[in-house]
């Protein structure tokens, strides 16, 4: 079974991956259309003119869009970074409240950080 750390871990990682891949991604794409720029002759404009093509060698221009991704990821990054940082070790207690004065039930929680258990 998975602890909260292991996964806040494991999501820090994915998340430190893709940032990662998607900066390299969009590098190769400015790299893939220069070189198509200097070619000397118009194959990808005629023998290998496809609208997903061109979808895909335009899907980093819009700028906004990308710094809004890559800002949003990193954001959440950090913010899981803190998560790891701060994450409980937690003292679980058993206990019952009452529902109603003729119910009750039998709940499970960390007396540090009041998470429940399912």
């Amino acid at each position: 079974m998975n602890s909260e750390f292991d996964i806040l871990i494991d999501i820090y990682a994915n998340l430190s991956h893709n940032l990662e891949h998607i900066k390299s991604f969009k590098n190769n794409i400015i790299r893939i259309k220069n070189n198509i720029t200097g070619l000397d002759n118009n194959y990808f404009e005629t023998q290998c003119a496809s609208r997903l093509l061109t979808e895909y060698m335009n899907m980093f221009d819009s700028i906004e869009t990308y710094n809004e991704v890559i800002n949003n990821l990193d954001t959440l990054k950090l913010f899981i970074k803190n998560k790891i940082n701060t994450i409980c070790n937690h003292e679980w207690v058993y206990d019952t409240i009452d529902i109603d004065p003729e119910r009750t039930k039998n709940i499970c929680y960390c007396v540090k950080c009041e998470v429940t258990k399912k």
